[in-house]
């Protein structure tokens, strides 16, 4: 009976190894995969030599309209990127930090969860745009979703901005599509339950678009000049945080056209 027993926990033990050997070999095989074909897309942007520093407005400035970043911003061969995947729609750009990604737009919110930018199966996914909302961000309210990789990667830095020095240094993004530039000009971020109306894309009436931007920045996590009014634009960044079960962490920014 001990020589079975013994046996029988010997060969489960052999077998739980085998099986984290196989999860802990399949997540850095997806993390080298992920990385290698982001580091390939090298050739189609072009940085400029010298980033300018985004400026943060003065306290007494109410206007959105007040955070900029000077020319000159890098440049995206959409045209030659776009032949890999005509699903992509802009590149997401934050100077200093890891994020530096295309950003596609499938037919539902699921499957660039689990695929890399050019269709690859992938556990790190992509970042990717809202399906309900129009792929020029013209919509009121567009939102880009990143998974929050342990390695750094995708929107894990996102998590930097519920620290207020972090977002002193990030305090904008740059934003570039086909067609024009956005500065990202934040002035929010807050854990959110998946229950909040954190994703809400339509809204009733310019009081309750309005409503809902007091309300996120009323929760924020770190303090901005930047004012949004119901006449902005506004694109969320979103990725899961760990507070509890299924939260998420929402970055709010107002779009500022180039």
């Amino acid at each position: 009976m001990k020589r079975w027993l013994l046996i029988f926990s010997l060969t489960l033990s052999l077998i739980l190894l085998g099986i984290g050997g196989w999860k802990f070999y399949q997540y850095w095989n997806e993390n080298d995969q992920s990385d290698t074909l982001y580091s390939s897309l090298e050739v189609y942007v072009k940085y400029p030599d010298e980033q300018p520093e985004s400026t943060l407005p003065e306290e007494d400035e109410p206007t959105s309209e007040i955070l900029e970043t000077a020319a000159p911003w890098p440049e995206v061969d959409f045209a030659s990127l776009q032949q890999t995947n005509p699903n992509i729609v802009g590149w997401l750009y934050s100077e200093g930090t890891p994020i530096n990604y295309p950003v596609v737009q499938g037919t539902d919110n699921s499957y660039y969860l689990t695929h890399l930018y050019d269709g690859t199966y992938n556990a790190n996914g992509c970042l990717f745009l809202d399906c309900r909302v129009n792929r020029d961000f013209s919509a009121f309210h567009s939102i880009i979703y990143g998974h929050y990789m342990r390695s750094g990667a995708m929107f894990a830095s996102l998590a930097g901005y519920k620290d207020q020095s972090y977002y002193e240094e990030h305090p904008t993004l740059m934003l570039m599509t086909p067609d024009k530039n956005y500065t990202v000009a934040l002035f929010a971020g807050y854990v959110a339950s998946v229950d909040d109306p954190a994703w809400e894309v339509v809204f009733s009436d310019a009081s309750a678009f309005e409503a809902w931007l007091i309300q996120a920045q009323e929760r924020s996590t770190f303090d901005s000049s930047v004012k949004p009014t119901s006449n902005d634009r506004i694109l969320t960044l979103s990725t899961c945080s760990y507070e509890f079960n299924n939260a998420r962490y929402v970055v709010l920014g107002v779009l500022q056209e180039q």
